[in-house]
């Protein structure tokens, strides 16, 4: 009966954790609005990825005496839509842009200033001047100021490629055959993998997806790790806590904010790796994200909550504001950065050295194993990953027996915060 009744305990404070958690303003709006809206806003991604934008129509000036860019200029703007995607560099879209220019060659320099009033009243969509120096034709764009960064592209690629094929054309060369031989040939890359299977190889997503990943867990964690320090500083330095201590006792206290706070990063993982998921579905690439991916996520949560949760809840009992708080908490804050900036070369070389002592040191432990787990080039061996799992579980175990023992101590404690020689005294004490 004992038993149960501490169980019914347990679970009224960590409801009542949750709840006071979850109904404030700032968790409503950053944790549950945010994704929402993120989330209706899903079926229109396609619908802004496929979108065309404002067409680029009107006149372009071109001062070249030898009038040779001017022509070249018509040859090479983009003559469809679709021919506007392989102008960006680096696009990742399918954006498209109408342009409809006319080009207007002049051949006297003179002309250049009255050109330059028609671009400050917008009746000019473009002036190109083409000067002549000691180390050959100089190039010079000129554009009006409301014009966009799309259009801006298409002229200055359009612009060079012209310049180009006169160059070419100087030479008495074939600017055609040239382009061709000069393409960049399209390389299919595919990983084998040991067992002799292979697949699609891609570098960016293989970076960006463990990262996603890895960023997510640490998202969820700290910030319930930082509701929980800051409610338990609040609650003792209001007295709250002692309310609370009189009809419970400080380790049903403990488990009951732990479980609380839990459900509170439950809900953040949820709600933005829900909408992380429904992103890459409606963009037809769900399939970066395999389900031994996301179990693994679900495996190393928990380890990862109650590795840092602990050490927050400890901490915060000790002291009786949030100053003296960050000052303990700085040695733990350390190593749990570390997988945010080692995740390169961890991504990079996921069964590397690096990367596998990483894996067995603990706050960071959970974090670095699932930058490896999804982004190994090759499968992480799986003695290493149960061993990690029982290093991080140990961790827990001990963080959590030492957080106790604090929480036992400080929880009723005020004035001097405790120095760290102090804290250990108090874990060891019977």
């Amino acid at each position: 009966m004992a038993e149960r009744g501490a169980t019914r305990r347990v679970r009224v404070i960590a409801w009542r954790d949750f709840r006071y958690t979850v109904l404030t303003k700032g968790f409503l709006i950053g944790a549950i609005i945010l994704p929402g809206i993120m989330f209706a806003a899903i079926p229109l991604l396609p619908l802004l990825i496929d979108s065309k934008t404002a067409p680029l129509t009107g006149r372009v000036a071109v001062i070249d005496p030898s009038n040779s860019i001017a022509k070249a200029l018509e040859i090479t703007l983009p003559k469809t839509p679709e021919e506007t995607i392989d102008l960006e560099e680096g696009a990742t879209n399918t954006s498209t842009t109408d342009v409809a220019l006319t080009v207007e060659s002049v051949p006297d320099p003179s002309r250049a200033e009255d050109l330059r009033l028609q671009l400050r009243d917008s009746s000019l969509q473009a002036l190109i001047i083409i000067s002549s120096n000691a180390d050959g034709p100089s190039t010079e764009l000129l554009i009006p100021s409301e014009a966009s960064p799309r259009h801006t592209t298409i002229l200055e690629k359009s612009l060079r490629e012209a310049v180009t094929r006169v160059r070419v054309s100087k030479a008495n060369e074939d600017y055609e055959r040239l382009t061709k031989l000069l393409a960049r040939p399209k390389i299919d890359t595919r990983r084998v993998s040991p067992d002799g299977s292979e697949s699609n190889e891609n570098a960016q997503l293989r970076m960006l997806v463990p990262a996603g990943f890895m960023f997510l867990l640490w998202m969820a964690v700290i910030t319930s790790g930082n509701y929980l320090l800051t409610s338990t500083i609040e609650e003792k330095s209001s007295r709250v806590m002692e309310v609370l201590l009189s009809a419970v006792s400080p380790i049903e206290l403990l488990c009951g904010k732990l479980v609380g706070q839990a459900g509170v990063a439950g809900v953040m993982l949820l709600m933005y790796g829900g909408v992380g998921l429904a992103g890459l579905g409606a963009v037809a690439m769900l399939d970066v994200v395999p389900l031994p991916h996301l179990l693994w996520l679900v495996v190393w949560f928990p380890l990862a909550y109650f590795t840092v949760a602990a050490i927050m809840v400890s901490l915060g009992s000790a002291v009786s504001d949030l100053r003296e708080a960050q000052s303990l908490i700085g040695p733990a804050m350390i190593l749990l950065t570390v997988p945010l900036i080692l995740w390169i070369p961890i991504v990079e070389s996921p069964n590397g050295t690096l990367a596998t002592v990483c894996s067995f040191i603990p706050p960071a432990a959970p974090f670095v194993m699932i930058l490896r787990l999804t982004g190994a080039n090759e499968p992480v061996p799986l003695v290493q990953a149960l061993l990690a799992m029982f290093v991080s579980a140990a961790t827990v175990v001990a963080i959590l027996w030492a957080g106790a023992r604090v929480f036992r101590v400080g929880v009723l404690m005020q004035g001097k915060p405790p120095s760290p020689m102090e804290l250990l005294r108090w874990i060891k004490a019977r």
